[in-house]
């Protein structure tokens, strides 16, 4: 008698527990890779928020540093990795400051941008005062390093 031969439906019990591991440990990096993405998503979008309200006081001497200040809060809507955001600014002297600062799982997270103020006239200032030196040498400026 001739031995048939079975086709093997399924696969070997030790297939599924390899899977069951490697579907752990994939699961696993998933959540890793979005809870970094999240973070990242946060500090960008807190920095660029504090970049942003930093140029409009820099640039903007009409409106004030309340009206800014909310403004920039109100942008900030969900942070998925940053709790407690708080944002300030000082104006000292030439100079302004913007900082935020706010806590995360791992740890507390802060920025702070410098800038200076936006002075227009003292750039044509300084644009007149090269027309009158030209004007007094003639046109002749040094070029480089010549004496």
């Amino acid at each position: 008698m001739k031995e048939r031969k079975r086709l093997q439906t399924g696969y070997p019990g030790s297939y599924t527990i390899e899977m069951a591991w490697i579907m752990a440990v994939f699961c696993f990096v998933m959540v890793v890779l979005i809870q970094q993405a999240y973070r990242i998503h946060d500090e960008t979008k807190s920095g660029m928020n504090l970049l942003e309200a930093a140029e409009r006081l820099r640039h903007d001497e009409d409106e004030g540093k309340d009206a800014v200040l909310k403004e920039a809060r109100q942008r900030y809507g969900l942070l998925l990795s940053i709790e407690r955001m708080q944002i300030g600014a000082d104006a000292e002297g030439s100079r302004i400051r913007v900082w935020g600062n706010g806590q995360r799982k791992d740890g507390p997270w802060s920025l702070e941008i410098t800038e200076k103020r936006y002075e227009p006239e003292e750039f044509l200032r300084r644009v007149a005062a090269l027309k009158q030196l030209e004007e007094r040498n003639e046109g002749s400026i040094q070029e480089g390093d010549a004496p």
